[in-house]
């Protein structure tokens, strides 16, 4: 090993020795051309001159220390230790960077100056960043070996790690920013032996018009929550693809200050979702699944639909609603694993239904609308090691065509019928409520269930008839209530067996028909007042 330090004035860096490098700071020229061995010197006494690099250069450890002149070219620098660069330097060079060294101790410090140059990290080593690092138009990978952000800022054009090699990334505190428009931005499709560490995030703040940035994590191997990547879109109008499987890896992603589209396709999320006011979720039959499995995370939709289905899968994870949330209306929402909390939001969702996990389902004080048709509400399925949180929410079926509420035998808070379309609720199930908004409309009680009732409140118009019946025609089901008065109006009662010791009051005088095969109603008021009258009159003079 020996050193090389730049006395040839204005000339190229190349394999020609003549009289440009010495072995001490500004002695006499004549030493041989630096190898990967040598450490290399551009000092205050190579003086302001233009070094350009024509061929390949080879370093150990390269030092612009004290250099007021420029470094030019657009050949490969080759360097196996430590760069570092002058803040009184130029620096025009183009030509690729490969930091090639299996040392753990290499430093880079860029004193200020901006890059523009393919920045490679190979050979197995470690790079640890002394200051902030930008190279916004250059492009960086990481073939082998670690960098260590060392809770400083870096700013590339994209990045790239795409293999299975042994690496590392520390983000440290500040994680990267990349800053290219219309490519890939982070590409780390195979996770395989990558390790990160620190709290790795990357933030994309172009303010792009068209095109679309890429984001690869896990896409095709190595995917899992401790290899999560948080994505930060700030700016732009234009797309986003998060390429990713059902095994891939993002934490939190953040739209915030984003007007563009999110593109369709699966993704996995184990952080928090944030959607950027104006911007768009393209329609999606891929599902997005939510599985981290600790913390609370939070859902926040910013008035955007979220047009794509969403699976909640994560043993022991907990999201809860920021705001109201709007799935699109042909769109299922499934609770596989953990816990969901509305939160006090109202949620517009085209199907709710279960997997088999543990899960725990939280409706608060908002309203839960269901636009789809079909059995759009089924909790019957996979209803094992359900818990339905009690909650003074609502439940709306709001489809114009028949749809079925399959309550899988828990308690719900009210339950509404919001749509034109006949609701039938299945099993037997408990109730804060059962109303509805619309008329006319039907409600068909599975033959033989039993619904049981916190009250009932049900009507309809003049003209305009509820029809509260059971799937068998001439087949009971049962409405139960401990206590109180449930009274009706405009209501056609067939097959309906009313008990449990409140009051069903459902008067003829106030539009309700008795259908038939009806038990526990009081159709007749009138008739039960005229027989009160002649027993008072009857019986008064005996006492």
């Amino acid at each position: 090993m020996a050193d090389r330090y730049w006395v040839g004035g204005t000339a190229a860096w190349d394999g020609t020795a003549g009289t440009k490098w010495a072995a001490t700071s500004g002695g006499a020229g004549g030493v041989s051309v630096p190898s990967t061995a040598d450490n290399v010197y551009f000092d205050a006494n190579s003086g302001a001159v233009t070094v350009t690099v024509s061929a390949t250069a080879f370093a150990l450890n390269l030092n612009f220390s004290g250099f007021t002149g420029t470094l030019a070219g657009a050949s490969a620098i080759v360097i196996t230790g430590n760069l570092t660069f002058s803040a009184s330097m130029t620096r025009t060079h183009t030509g690729p960077v490969a930091l090639n060294s299996a040392l753990t101790t290499n430093t880079i410090t860029s004193n200020g100056m901006v890059l523009a140059n393919q920045l490679g990290f190979e050979g197995g080593g470690k790079w640890t960043l002394q200051d902030a690092l930008s190279n916004p138009t250059g492009y960086t990978y990481l073939l082998a070996g670690t960098i260590d952000l060392n809770n400083q800022q870096w700013t590339t054009l994209i990045f790239e790690s795409n293999n299975n090699n042994v690496r590392a990334i520390n983000f440290g505190t500040q994680g990267m920013t990349l800053v290219g428009f219309s490519q890939g931005m982070f590409i780390v499709p195979n996770l395989t032996n990558m390790t990160y560490t620190g709290a790795p995030k990357i933030t994309l703040p172009t303010a792009a018009a068209s095109g679309s940035r890429i984001i690869y994590n896990g896409s095709t191997a190595g995917g899992s929550e401790n290899k999560a990547l948080s994505v930060r879109v700030s700016a732009g109008t234009d797309s986003i693809n998060i390429v990713n499987s059902l095994d891939s890896a993002i934490n939190d992603l953040d739209f915030t200050g984003f007007t563009g589209t999110m593109l369709s396709g699966n993704r996995t999320i184990y952080g928090s979702l944030t959607l950027g006011a104006g911007m768009t979720v393209a329609a999606n039959t891929g599902d997005t699944l939510f599985r981290s499995t600790s913390g609370t995370k939070t859902i926040t939709s910013n008035g955007v639909t979220f047009d794509g289905p969403m699976q909640f899968n994560g043993v022991g994870g907990n999201w809860q609603l920021a705001d109201n949330l709007t799935v699109g209306a042909t769109r299922t929402v499934t609770l596989i694993n953990g816990a969901l909390d509305g939160n006090g939001k109202n949620v517009t969702l085209g199907t709710f239904a279960l997997g088999s996990g543990t899960k725990t389902l939280s409706i608060g004080s908002g309203t839960w609308s269901v636009a789809a048709s079909g059995t759009s509400w089924s909790a019957n399925t996979n209803v094992a090691n359900l818990t339905v949180s009690p909650s003074t929410g609502r439940i709306s079926m709001t489809s114009a065509s028949a749809k079925t509420f399959a309550g899988g035998a828990k308690v719900w808070p009210t339950l509404n019928q919001g749509g034109a379309g006949a609701l039938t609720i299945q099993q037997s199930n408990g109730f804060g409520n059962i109303t509805n908004t619309v008329q006319p409309a039907t409600i068909t009680l599975t033959a033989g269930t039993t619904q049981t009732v916190d009250a009932f409140g049900v009507s309809g118009t003049a003209g305009n008839l509820i029809t509260l019946n059971t799937s068998t025609a001439g087949t009971q089901a049962t409405l139960s209530d401990s206590g109180g008065t449930n009274e009706v109006s405009f209501v056609s009662i067939k097959d309906i067996n009313a008990t449990g010791g409140a009051v069903w009051s459902a008067y003829l005088k106030e539009g309700n028909v008795d259908a038939g095969n009806n038990l526990g109603w009081d159709f007749f008021p009138a008739v039960r007042q005229i027989f009160r009258q002649v027993f008072r009159s009857i019986f008064r003079p005996i006492f």
